[in-house]
């Protein structure tokens, strides 16, 4: 006995089940008693296919055992006709009593169930608030120690230059002072023009090397109090972006919540007025 179910109701039954499933999703009460009664159908012919091939009625000392349908497919098929009845006469006084109290059969949001919502679409925003307040202040101090160690950094490399070309000056000056003297133990008479006129540019060497390397430290200090004061703009834009971010987030937050409360007083208006 082939127990195979055709090609043809199996796609009835996926029809009928597809469908039954899409208008169970709906929002009107009309829709969703077609597809529930459409889906009960669905599933009905899924159980008389599962049954096999038709047989003789099962009734003992009159057919064969082996020639005797399977008595329990409709016997569930039965059971599942009069459930969805009772539920079908449920559904049609729901979708009636519904339409005399608000002129459709639309399912209405509830209000503790959009209460729960509310409360827990609040405690979400909060919380992403926190979490990117949070973010923002670690951002923040990550930054400004970077910022820190640069400017550690820039000051340690402008005070070693300093102390380099304080170094500088300082040897220039001895040497520029030794050759001062030199000039003076010599007797003016055993001065050659020669000597004098190189003691004379080593003199005037020594004086422009000197001033060039206070130019140099006066330069180094003014780059150094620019690169803090730069800093400084930068802490300052970082921390106003976080204000920034930190308003936008809770303006946010207010319209969400400005807009839970609309949808809240909306849904109890309607109930308001489905039980006047």
């Amino acid at each position: 006995m082939n127990e195979s179910p055709s090609l043809a109701l199996v796609i009835v039954v996926g029809v009928l089940v597809a469908v039954g499933v899409v208008l169970l999703l709906e929002r009107s009460l009309t829709r969703v008693l077609l597809g529930f009664i459409m889906l009960s159908n669905g599933v009905n012919l899924m159980i008389l296919a599962m049954a096999g091939e038709p047989g003789r009625p099962p009734v003992l000392w009159l057919t064969d055992p082996e020639d005797m349908t399977d008595p329990l497919p409709q016997a569930m098929i039965l059971t599942a006709l009069v459930i969805t009845l009772g539920v079908t006469a449920f559904l049609l006084a729901m979708a009636y009593r519904s339409w005399q109290l608000e002129g459709n059969d639309e399912v209405q949001d509830d209000v503790e169930d959009l209460r729960i919502v509310q409360g827990e679409g609040r405690r979400a925003v909060r919380q992403r608030f926190l979490k990117e307040r949070r973010r923002l202040q670690a951002d923040i101090r990550r930054q400004r120690a970077e910022l820190q160690a640069t400017i550690a950094v820039a000051d340690a490399q402008e005070l070693a230059e300093q102390a380099r070309i304080k170094a500088e000056i300082a040897r220039a000056q001895a040497e520029l002072a030794r050759y001062e003297l030199e000039a003076e133990d010599h007797d003016p008479d055993e001065k050659s023009q020669e000597t004098m006129r190189r003691l004379s540019d080593r003199a005037e060497s020594m004086t422009a090397q000197v001033q060039e390397l206070r130019g140099r430290i006066r330069q180094g200090r003014r780059r150094l109090r620019e690169h803090r004061r730069a800093d400084r703009a930068a802490e300052r834009e970082l921390w106003r972006e976080l204000r920034r971010r930190v308003r936008s987030q809770r303006r946010q937050a207010r319209q969400t919540m400005r807009a839970e409360r609309e949808r809240l007083a909306r849904a109890e208006d309607s109930d308001l007025q489905g039980s006047e």
